[in-house]
């Protein structure tokens, strides 16, 4: 069965009453003084200014957000101390490796238990100044459920190449 389809005209939208023409004098009378004068007109809003582009990372920025992660990671138990070597100072590297141990056996929980209590160790935030040419210092504020605390680390520009990360060694890492 089909059904049939009707077509209306559609209603006029003209006003039912003749348009007044535009030179025809209003139906009342303005006070002495004329019309009001216009509103003012806002003047055109400017269009917003565009965004400042992110300033590029510096390279001890980059250094220390690696070196950081694999912090994170060691923490986390995924990766075993001994991958800080390259991106410490061969001098430095048993005492940046007990800084972090000792924390880590302070967590006492594997990462399969961390992950299923939701307690993995993550990083916050990341601070990062260069007080002195070629050295770059560093604050990561770590969480652990409700527990935070913070490690400060410090880099200093390497001059042999291929050596740590983004040319940045790590010298020093006080965990507190």
């Amino acid at each position: 069965m089909t059904d049939a389809v009707v077509l209306r005209v559609p209603p006029a939208l003209d006003p039912p009453w003749p348009s007044s023409a535009p030179d025809d004098p209003l139906p009342f009378e303005w006070p002495k003084g004329g019309p009001p004068p216009a509103l003012a007109v806002p003047p055109p809003r400017r269009p917003p200014r565009p965004a400042p582009l992110p300033l590029a990372r510096s390279t001890a920025h980059m250094a220390a957000q690696r070196f950081a992660s694999l912090c994170v990671e060691i923490l986390n138990g995924y990766r075993p101390p001994s991958q800080l070597r390259p991106m410490t100072h061969p001098q430095r590297f048993t005492d940046v490796s007990d800084q972090i141990m000792r924390r880590t056996v302070r967590i006492r929980m594997s990462p399969g238990q961390a992950a299923r209590h939701g307690s993995l160790v993550r990083a916050r935030r990341m601070l990062l100044s260069e007080p002195l040419a070629g050295v770059a210092e560093a604050v990561v504020v770590l969480e652990q459920g409700e527990t935070a605390w913070a490690m400060a680390i410090r880099f200093e520009r390497s001059d042999r190449p291929g050596f740590g990360a983004f040319g940045w060694v790590c010298t020093l890492v006080q965990v507190v």
